[in-house]
């Protein structure tokens, strides 16, 4: 079980190519630690597809979570999961 709460976070896409792989995400966790991870790997879900080109706006987070404004969503243990992840 994570306990850790996200403090802040930043999507880095300066270096997306035109399908937005390469997009990354920076989340500071409030126990210091910081989780950076590519989102690659959600590029064939829709809403994270959306997400990837840039159709949703800028994410929000409650702590528990990071959404976006159509309904994708990813929380600490998703985040987990997609580092355990092995790349296509």
């Amino acid at each position: 079980m994570v306990s850790a709460k996200i403090k802040r976070f930043y999507v880095d896409d300066a270096s997306c190519d035109e399908r937005g792989m390469g997009m990354m995400l920076i989340v500071n966790l409030d126990n210091g630690q910081t989780i950076m991870l590519l989102l690659d790997s959600k590029a064939d879900e829709p809403l994270f597809n959306d997400v990837l080109m840039n159709k949703c706006g800028k994410p929000q987070t409650d702590g528990k979570r990071i959404y976006w404004s159509n309904g994708a969503s990813l929380s600490l243990r998703d985040m987990m999961k997609i580092l355990q992840t092995k790349k296509k």
